[in-house]
């Protein structure tokens, strides 16, 4: 979080089994869970809540009772927070950085040397959850919500409906 910029002395990072983000400019909380068996869900997680952060640790502090000082919208938000994991928390140089931390922390291994992490980052399979899903795999799952919800305001399905669909 350091590296990504993440101002600690306004806010904090916790432990909870769902990752998320909240709180005003000055007092940002993540929150994130841990696997002992799959430290990339973890990480990422944290880069993206980071992206969340961020955003939030940079809006106007001076103007947050006007809507310039508040957050656009939560498509702005997640667009965010995606940038932060998809783009920069997958790329080449960000994995090149934080490989000697992870060999530092989980031990010296071939698996954590750079391009091996970016092998790993940077592979796709199909997956349920969406916030474990992959760089290609997690706007399919955007899509198909967002295709399913209109469906359900457009009266084409109802919500007993929704599982099916």
């Amino acid at each position: 979080m350091s590296l990504l910029g993440f101002d600690f002395e306004a806010g904090r990072l916790d432990v909870s089994t769902h990752p998320f983000c909240g709180g005003v400019a000055e007092d940002v909380r993540i929150t994130t869970r841990y696997s002992e068996d799959d430290f990339m869900r973890s990480l990422m997680g944290i880069v993206h809540e980071t992206g969340h952060a961020r955003y939030e640790q940079n809006l106007h502090r001076e103007r947050v009772h006007l809507p310039v000082g508040q957050a656009r919208s939560m498509g702005i938000h997640e667009s965010q927070s995606l940038s932060f994991e998809m783009q920069l928390g997958r790329s080449p140089e960000f994995l090149a950085l934080i490989a000697p931390l992870l060999q530092e922390h989980l031990g010296r291994q071939a698996a954590f040397e750079a391009g091996n992490l970016a092998a790993l980052f940077t592979r796709v399979q199909p997956g349920l959850i969406r916030v474990d899903a992959d760089e290609l795999t997690y706007p399919a799952h955007v899509i198909l919500r967002y295709e399913i919800e209109r469906a359900l305001m457009d009266g084409e399905i109802e919500a007993e409906d929704i599982p099916a669909a």
